[in-house]
């Protein structure tokens, strides 16, 4: 596993990273039987973090944080910082199922409900028959306790090597966390509304305005009222926190 260089944006630590390594660092830590948390950011995560503590330090003490928002690369540089290639999971997914089938990886599934996360478990090993599947669950459960013992135990004893999270943010993050102590080994990736995205539950904009780092106002367009505040409120209150954290050091 490579030392991966750091930017702080809001003092949450983003790796200098693009698709290549990101796709072989995951890959050195499943053949090394390693834990890991793979998360991301993008300007709703970061806001969450500042708000609060507990997600804060999942990211910081994450092995990897890779960038995914368009949002995230502009505040970066409105502090003279550069970082790495904006990544969204849809976009390489079936390169990393390719990687696990031809190393013989095997993944579990958790999140969304029993329907959704079944399909595309059924989508994942049509396009990928060679991919072994240890499993899938789903992610309407209780993520303390009992029941998340429960889902925890069941990814454990499956020898899985990648765990694929798509519980929405923080409450991936916060299941993986607690999640790593519990297990012998696994890659946790956090993938959020990946399983919709993937099935065509839920469709994607159109590649252009994805590339042209509008695809929020596709989604706000979308469920204006489920996202209002992430979007219209929390995109301004980004920038507003980028633009006084510089005035005050």
């Amino acid at each position: 596993m490579s030392q991966i260089p750091v930017v702080q944006i809001l003092g949450i630590k983003i790796s200098v990273i693009d698709q290549p390594l990101l796709l072989a660092e995951i890959g050195q830590y499943a053949a090394h039987g390693k834990i890991a948390l793979v998360n991301n950011v993008n300007v709703h995560a970061c806001n969450l973090a500042y708000e609060q503590p507990v997600f804060h330090s999942i990211l910081n003490a994450s092995e990897i944080v890779f960038c995914d928002g368009f949002g995230v690369k502009l505040g970066a540089w409105m502090m003279g910082k550069k970082l790495g290639q904006r990544m969204t999971p849809p976009d390489w997914i079936d390169e990393l199922f390719l990687l696990c089938a031809e190393k013989g990886y095997s993944v579990f599934f958790v999140g969304d409900t029993k329907e959704v996360v079944e399909r595309f478990a059924g989508q994942v090993q049509q396009r990928h028959p060679e991919l072994k599947i240890a499993g899938w669950h789903h992610g309407f459960f209780e993520c303390h306790g009992s029941e998340s013992d429960g889902v925890v135990d069941m990814v454990s004893d499956s020898g899985a090597d990648i765990i694929i999270t798509g519980m929405g943010m923080p409450r991936q993050e916060l299941w993986a966390w607690e999640a790593k102590s519990k297990v012998n080994k696994g890659v946790f990736i956090a993938t959020g509304a990946l399983f919709r995205w993937y099935t065509g539950i839920e469709q994607r904009a159109q590649k252009w305005v994805t590339d042209c780092g509008l695809e929020w106002l596709a989604r706000l367009v979308t469920h204006p009222r489920t996202l209002f505040q992430r979007y219209v409120v929390g995109i301004p209150l980004f920038f507003f926190r980028i633009v006084f954290g510089r005035r005050n050091g």
